[in-house]
Parts: structure tokens; C-alpha cells; sequence
């Protein structure tokens, strides 16, 4: 057992040796995103800027410096400074900073009542339309990252077609290795506990102790693209966009401009769905009606 102390407390009370002991485990304990100063912040920036063309400056600093914290003692230092030394020189650790930044943690069926209601109200909904008027049915998932999302649509698309329905489903993000791992459609058992057995057994094929693989008819019917929200012009009209946990990392001028974006590449009576932490920015309300303030869901205005 480790006891910490206050070694200037502890003056006179305790030898020098053992005053240095106390300082070593209190010099042990593990960086954070605070103890990433602003200057080296700036640094790190810059080289990303400069030799991966991925710019911060648009993304909330202090989401940013918990993630560099994570990646930096991932990397087995304790200095940013020295952890900037090795990302100056080493383009692989340059590529692991990158995919600890731009990679969001998800899983199948992330907040099951947001799913609850777009497989009873949303998509019923957007397919009777497209049926009546006889158009694809067209879904985008926004930062998808590994690909959770936009195959938990495809899931949820098999129970609800018809033989003669169309239906397209894309998945975006910036992220090359991830797009590339969406596609091979692996995933570990942990990130499958909200698909239920019958999907599971259905849809899936255990590959080993604790990973699956979703079936090649499934991987088919999502197509995968990389995309920077920021910058890439929208490719997509969409029926229905989810962009979920993507803008609570950006400032409030890019969260406008994404919005504006979204609400440009949704089809008229299109639907958006954000996470449920994500509100609309104030200065965007006029480009959505509220659908479901609970879930976060709004249509397109106009």
C-alpha cells in the first residue's frame, strides 16, 4: 500500500530520503488533460497542422488536452514536451495521436431509447414517404467511426423493408483507419450489448472468445466514405442524418456551420438526430423544428 503525504508537512519529521521517496510518488501521479499546459497544446497543434494537415483550432481545447493527456501517457511519458520531441520526428506516433483524437467510442444501439424511437416513429415515417413517392430512402451517419451506428441502422432497416423498398445507408468519417475497420465489420463482444440475441445469432458469427462479425449481406448494404465535416463539401441528400456526440467537440462557430451544413444536406422534411448531451446552437434554431426534445431529434425547416 502507497500513503501520500505532503512532503512540505512532513519537514523535519522525516529523513531527506524519505522526504524524496514522498516526492517521487507524488511526482508519479498520472498526467492529465490540465497538466497539458496551453504552449505545449499550441505546439502539438501546429505539428498535426503542419504535417497532417488536421487542424485543432476548431475543436474545444479542454476535450482535446484529456485525449493528448490519454494518448501521451499511453505513450509512456509523463512531459508533454518530451512527448512532442518524439511526435516532431516519428510519423507513426503522429498517426496513433490522430486516432486517439478523431476516434469516438461507440457501440450498436448507443442509448437504446434514441433507437426505440427512430425504428417505431422516424424511419416508419421517412419510408412511407419515400414509398408514396416512390424515392430511395437515404440514411447518413456522421462520424461513425468503427461503424456501430450506421450498421445498427441497417439492423434496424432488416426488420422494417419491404422486397420493393430502396434504402441506401452511408457511414462518414475522418478517420482512414477506422473507415477501414467499419468495413472489415469486426467487432468485440462489448460493443454488441445492445443487439439482442436473436440479431445476434442472426447477423453475427462469433471469430473468437470475445469478438464477431457482422455478416457480409449486412456489411454490404452500408458504404463507407472518408469525410471532414468541416471541411468536404456534403456528397449526400439524406432522409435522415445522425450526427451524435460529434459537436459537443467543436466550438460554437463550427457547431453553426456544421448545423448549417446538416440542414443543407437533409432533404426537405429530413430528419436530424443529435446526442442527447447536444443541443441546438441558438443562432441554428431557425433551421429546425423540434421533433423530440428527449432524443434530440428535429426536422429540417422549410
Amino acid at each position: 500500500m502507497t500513503i501520500l503525504a505532503d512532503p512540505d508537512r512532513c519537514a523535519g519529521v522525516t529523513t531527506a530520503a524519505e522526504e524524496k521517496s514522498i516526492r517521487i510518488v507524488l511526482d508519479s501521479k498520472p498526467l492529465l488533460g490540465e497538466d497539458v499546459s496551453h504552449e505545449a497544446y499550441r505546439k502539438i497543434a501546429g505539428i498535426l497542422q503542419e504535417q497532417q494537415h488536421f487542424y485543432l483550432d476548431a475543436y474545444k481545447e479542454i476535450s482535446i488536452k484529456r485525449r493528448l493527456a490519454s494518448r501521451i501517457r499511453a505513450a509512456g511519458f509523463r512531459d508533454p514536451e518530451a512527448y512532442i520531441a518524439l511526435l516532431q520526428d516519428d510519423a507513426a506516433e503522429r498517426q496513433q495521436l490522430l486516432l486517439a483524437l478523431s476516434i469516438h467510442v461507440s457501440q450498436f444501439f448507443r442509448n437504446p431509447s434514441s433507437f426505440a424511437v427512430l425504428e417505431k416513429v422516424v424511419i416508419p415515417e421517412l419510408l412511407g414517404v419515400a414509398r408514396k413517392t416512390r424515392t430511395k430512402l437515404r440514411l447518413w451517419s456522421v462520424g461513425c467511426a468503427n461503424g456501430e451506428e450506421p450498421y445498427s441502422l441497417a439492423l434496424l432497416c432488416r426488420k422494417l423493408i419491404r422486397a420493393e423498398d430502396q434504402v441506401a445507408i452511408i457511414g462518414t468519417d475522418i478517420s482512414a483507419a477506422a473507415l477501414k475497420k467499419a468495413r472489415q465489420g469486426f467487432f468485440p463482444e462489448k460493443r454488441l450489448t445492445g443487439v439482442n440475441p436473436e440479431l445476434l445469432a442472426c447477423c453475427f458469427e462469433r471469430q473468437g472468445n470475445d469478438e464477431y462479425r457482422l455478416n457480409e449481406e449486412l456489411r454490404n448494404s452500408v458504404q463507407f466514405f472518408r469525410h471532414d465535416i468541416l471541411v468536404d463539401q456534403p456528397f449526400y441528400r439524406a432522409d435522415l442524418i445522425l450526427c451524435r456526440n460529434l459537436l459537443i467537440y467543436f466550438s460554437r462557430d463550427q457547431q453553426r456551420f456544421i448545423l448549417e451544413t446538416l440542414a443543407g444536406a437533409l432533404q426537405p422534411g429530413g430528419v436530424l438526430m443529435l446526442g442527447r448531451a447536444e443541443t441546438l446552437a441558438p443562432d441554428c434554431r431557425n433551421l429546425f423544428h423540434c421533433l423530440d426534445p428527449a432524443e434530440r431529434i428535429y426536422r429540417r425547416a422549410g
